[in-house]
């Protein structure tokens, strides 16, 4: 594998970690809330919390930590369709090349 593909496949997957930490994390606190809080009242809004509370920064790490997933994945796929461009134009250039120089072998 190349070496750019490696390290942006590496980047993913240790964003994936994070994030699946993130989510885990998020998922933890949401139980604790509904164990506290009656099932009627656990709103999405009422359960994040305030500005600065645990529970909302849970929720704030787990979506930076979703973005950066995104973004990996989107920096991975772009280099892929990168390499693969690089690959389908090195040997239409061989060929060129060869062509040139075979023309020139007969003038």
């Amino acid at each position: 594998m190349h070496a750019e593909l490696t390290t942006r496949r590496r980047v993913l997957l240790l964003t994936y970690r994070r994030y699946l930490e993130a989510d885990r994390a998020w998922e933890m606190a949401l139980e604790e809330v509904n164990r506290w809080l009656p099932a009627t009242h656990s709103h999405a809004i009422f359960s994040i919390g305030n500005p600065g509370s645990p529970v909302r920064q849970l929720y704030l790490r787990r979506e930076r930590a979703l973005h950066h997933l995104e973004v990996a994945h989107l920096k991975l796929e772009t280099a892929r369709q990168r390499l693969a461009a690089r690959q389908r134009t090195i040997p239409a250039l061989q060929a060129v090349i060869a062509r040139l120089s075979v023309t020139a072998d007969h003038s």
